[in-house]
């Protein structure tokens, strides 16, 4: 052990780090926070190379995750219910993770104080759910009043 008298360096005692050896400690990551650092740099890295998270299995494009949530959130609020009939169904063939599909209804609406009119209906379906559903069948929509295009199929 050496002590240097009249300086304030410590730096060979047991337990007492140079100012150069902290340093040191705080650019270097160590342990899970260095995993971690490489997990998320691995992870950008793959979503870049797949176009983003599009290319991954049960992830989809989360853009149009979140504005189906916002619709669907809005039309449970406020979406007006109407009487309407499928007339086709067309699988896209995304599945999100819980196992749902998303699925583009070709629809006619017909709305209590107006025309009927037709509409695509994209919406996310467990596979159960469309076992009830086919051409010509009878459907309950909410259609958002201030977008009546955009609705979601609430009962068959």
């Amino acid at each position: 052990m050496r002590i240097r008298v009249g300086t304030a360096c410590l730096a060979d005692s047991p337990g007492v780090r140079s100012q150069a050896d902290r340093t040191r400690r705080r650019e270097a990551p160590l342990g899970l926070f260095k995993s971690m650092k490489d997990a998320q740099a691995q992870a950008q890295e793959a979503m870049a190379n797949q176009g983003g998270t599009s290319g991954m299995a049960g992830a989809g494009d989360m853009g149009a995750q979140a504005a189906y949530a916002q619709l669907a959130q809005k039309l449970h609020a406020s979406g007006v219910e109407a009487p309407g009939v499928v007339h086709s169904i067309r699988p896209s063939g995304q599945t999100d993770i819980s196992g749902a599909q998303q699925v583009d209804f070709d629809v006619s609406i017909r709305p209590a104080d107006g025309d009927p009119y037709q509409t695509t209906i994209s919406q996310s379906m467990l596979p159960a759910q469309l076992e009830g559903i086919g051409d010509g069948a009878a459907i309950t929509v909410k259609y958002d009043p201030d977008s009546p295009t955009s609705a979601l199929i609430y009962g068959w």
